[in-house]
């Protein structure tokens, strides 16, 4: 070897494709669009997860699936805003969904 010459080994990382109904866009500095909203003097927390593509049905279904397997209720965490086409988490669960869409591959 040369003098001052580094030998560095690049471990890749482990990459799954997947196909999914749906697909969520990276911001422009490549960070997942997963957002805080906070409402009605701090009372009501929401988690947006904005930039989808595709199905947001089965992106919403996953989610309740996943992440809240154990909530039957009528009136249930994950919505959808249609309008925006984003889904809507009533709470702070924003490093939990930011894990779970790493896990999945987005």
């Amino acid at each position: 070897m040369q003098k001052g010459s580094r030998l560095t080994t690049l471990a890749s990382p482990i990459i799954k494709y997947v196909q999914y109904p749906y697909y969520i866009h990276r911001t422009s500095n490549k960070s997942l669009p997963v957002y805080i909203d906070i409402k009605n003097g701090r009372t009501r927390i929401l988690t947006i997860l904005r930039r989808i593509e595709g199905d947001i049905q089965a992106l919403r279904d996953d989610i309740k699936k996943d992440l809240f397997p154990k909530d039957h209720s009528i009136h249930s965490k994950v919505t959808i805003n249609h309008t925006n086409n984003n889904v809507v988490i009533k709470g702070d669960y924003c490093f939990v969904l930011k894990k779970w869409l790493m896990d999945k591959g987005f």
